[in-house]
């Protein structure tokens, strides 16, 4: 069975985030399908207790085995080389994969997290992998792959197609980390992962995570950026209309997201055309759309940016002459 841990409430603790939004973080990431959420004492103690209500599992991250007496009520506790306790998993750095062999040093350890292996693309990843498991063949294998090289997604996407079954991720790969909405996402199309779960709440999760880090999500980001759906090209846009699929390999819908034609530099004469229809303007005479496309290119250069809704019709009336 596939899992996903967040680990995004271990990364915070200097953001000082309220109890009411760490509880509403935790409530969404379990709306979303993930399976379980790590977290530090330093967040378990703003959230004061765990809310019940929800499917997700919780697991503690501790520094020392006492705290496991201290603070219970976690179904997993995750420290550093822990031992063979029930309820404990034993957390292991593996910077390069010529240290894989030393995993033989925890085969009886029941449940395992591997964390690190930033560069495993760069070999023979799938081996690599086999080899893992080799050497832990009686663990359960928690695999947290590090971003250094901006692969860690692609990773642990890996790692459960290839026959794992756990993998721990953060939300916008906060932390140095796998982003879990990316893993979500890849599973569900690659492997039918929860296909029938709801990600719309992905944008409600994303306004969330901004206010506690402070953090701007960059447009582009994939799965949740504003303006990932936004098609500006010609080509491209008449393509979109005609056959999403050629360019979306999925609908934006599945995320809360919808494709939206933008006007700039690049845009041709079925973009021009089809924004004139969807704002209700008058179709222009097919000179006077070449007029159009010439003027926009010269705003949108100066300007270096896309035209607003409001712009591109003040523009095609200008050019045009219509009457407001």
């Amino acid at each position: 069975m596939i899992k996903i841990i967040d680990t995004t409430l271990t990364t915070i603790d200097n953001h000082l985030p309220s109890k009411d939004d760490l509880h509403n973080f935790c409530r969404l990431l379990d709306k979303v399908g993930v399976d379980a959420i790590e977290m530090s004492i330093p967040i378990y103690q703003r959230m004061e207790y765990l809310p019940e209500e929800l499917r997700v599992k919780f697991y503690l991250r501790i520094e020392v085995q006492a705290e496991k007496l201290k603070y219970g009520g976690f179904y997993r506790y995750i420290l550093h080389h822990a031992d063979c306790e029930i309820g404990m998993i034993s957390k292991i750095q593996i910077n390069d994969i010529r240290e894989i062999i030393s995993l033989r040093t925890y085969k009886n350890l029941e449940e395992v997290c591997i964390v690190g292996l930033d560069d495993l693309l760069c070999y023979n990843y799938e081996q690599e992998m086999i080899e893992i498991k080799k050497a832990l063949p009686k663990s359960q294998i928690l695999f947290c792959p590090e971003n250094t090289y901006g692969c860690a997604s692609a990773l642990a996407v890996q790692w459960v197609v290839s026959g794992g079954n756990q993998v721990m991720t953060s939300f916008a790969g906060h932390g140095n980390k796998a982003a879990t909405e990316e893993v979500l996402l890849a599973l569900r199309l690659a492997v039918r992962h929860k296909p029938n779960k709801e990600l719309q709440d992905l944008k409600d999760l994303t306004h969330l995570y901004s206010k506690i880090t402070g953090e701007v999500i960059a447009k582009k980001k994939p799965i949740i950026g504003e303006d990932i759906f936004k098609v500006e090209a010609g080509i491209h846009a008449d393509g979109i209309v005609k056959n999403p699929v050629n360019y979306e390999p999925y609908d934006p819908k599945i995320v809360g997201g919808k494709t939206e034609i933008i006007i700039g530099k690049h845009s041709g004469k079925k973009a021009i055309l089809l924004k004139c229809t969807e704002y209700q303007i008058r179709i222009p005479e097919e000179y006077m759309v070449d007029q159009i496309l010439l003027k926009i290119q010269e705003v949108c250069t100066m300007e270096r940016r896309s035209l607003s809704k409001e712009e591109f019709i003040q523009l095609v009336k200008e050019v045009c002459g219509y009457e407001n």
